[in-house]
């Protein structure tokens, strides 16, 4: 086990700036996801990292020693892709058991023994029928349980994962997010692990970094990012579906959303908001999850609406609600879900809203 640090990475590939200054640390033994879209610089840090690429600044540590201009095979890391980039030529044993081989380790280990931990990978990742096939007699799926196996099958000082479960189906994908948890727990290796899904981050994260653009976003627990995300891109991308954001002004002792709907304030939300924003306009965040479908003509009615869309998602169901000058994503039991067209209300949980500045998209604190 050891801890990862980058310190200040830059790396820049013609006039795409991929790293601006990236800096974190993954302690040791922890379960680290790197989350941010596609085009993030998610790949480009595992690089650096593994020592595949050379950042134009920066520096990298596993544990205490600064290993940025020591080769790749020198590093003690275990790398998957989300490419496969599988042998062709050789079994899935034989791809399984490459690792085991090396110059540097096949030598610590018998032939008992490394066919030992390739059954056990391989029946881990249900690809134990299928040791004696060539990668082009495989699925996609199948593809990337081996070429994931291949790293777990060494033990390293850490894991380095890029979108490895990426190409699996839905339940498969879920099955392995909990195995990959598991294994991560019981071997205790420091992992870092990258994925545009932030569910999948959520889920599996100690600790996670959101990035957009090569540059940190946000760093923190899982919780933390999803509670209280520091900036209206975080507030988007984590959490699904994304937070609804509508621009405010403070109206008394009231929000004026949108300049229609007035949201009354509890007195110290109003008073600490009024002392930052010195009359400003601010942008109003909400979640899906906290805006309640009740009766149009009800007492607990603050908006009235227009269901124009409706994704059923099992026992919930997501709605894209509108009037003239507001549209929301609202989510609601599937049970008793009003049906497109219907004329909803809406009620707000004014005690889980967020507040961010207009012009910078920066969170404002009120505590």
């Amino acid at each position: 086990m050891a801890k990862i640090m980058v310190q200040n990475l830059w790396k820049r590939y013609g006039e795409l700036q991929a790293l601006q200054d990236l800096s974190f640390k993954c302690a040791e033994g922890q379960f680290f996801c790197l989350l941010g879209p596609a085009g993030a610089g998610k790949t480009t840090t595992i690089k650096i990292i593994a020592g595949i690429e050379m950042p134009d600044r920066g520096e990298v540590f596993l544990g205490d020693q600064c290993v940025t201009d020591i080769p790749p095979w020198d590093r003690d890391v275990a790398v998957a892709f989300e490419t496969y980039a599988l042998y062709p030529q050789r079994t899935v044993r034989e791809n399984l058991s490459f690792p085991l081989r090396a110059p540097k380790r096949k030598e610590k280990l018998s032939e008992e023994e490394i066919e030992k931990r390739v059954v056990e990978v391989a029946n881990l990742l249900g690809i134990g029928e299928l040791l004696d096939r060539l990668p082009r007699q495989l699925s996609g799926g199948q593809r990337q349980r081996v070429a994931l196996g291949r790293a777990l099958v060494r033990k390293p000082a850490a894991y380095l994962l890029d979108e490895p479960i990426a190409h699996l189906d839905a339940k498969l994908r879920h099955r392995m997010r909990g195995e990959l948890k598991r294994i991560q727990r019981e071997l205790g290796v420091t992992t870092i692990y990258t994925t545009p899904d932030q569910l999948e981050a959520l889920s599996l994260a100690d600790y996670m970094v959101v990035i957009n653009g090569g540059k940190v976003e946000q760093a923190g627990p899982p919780g933390e990012i999803y509670e209280r995300p520091v900036n209206v891109f975080v507030a988007r991308f984590v959490g699904d579906p994304p937070m609804n954001i509508l621009r405010a002004t403070l109206d008394g002792e009231a929000l004026l959303v949108q300049g229609i709907l007035r949201l009354p304030l509890p007195s110290a939300t109003q008073q600490a908001l009024a002392q930052r924003v010195n009359g400003r306009e601010v942008l109003f965040g909400i979640r899906p999850k906290d805006v309640r479908v009740v009766a149009p003509s009800g007492e607990e009615a603050q908006l009235e609406a227009v269901v124009d869309h409706i994704q059923v998602l099992g026992a919930t169901s997501v709605l894209t609600v509108s009037n003239e000058q507001i549209s929301l994503r609202v989510k609601t039991s599937t049970k008793g879900a009003p049906a497109h067209g219907e004329s909803i209300g809406l009620a707000f949980d004014l005690a889980s809203v967020h507040f961010f500045d207009a012009e910078t998209e920066k969170r404002i604190a009120l505590d």
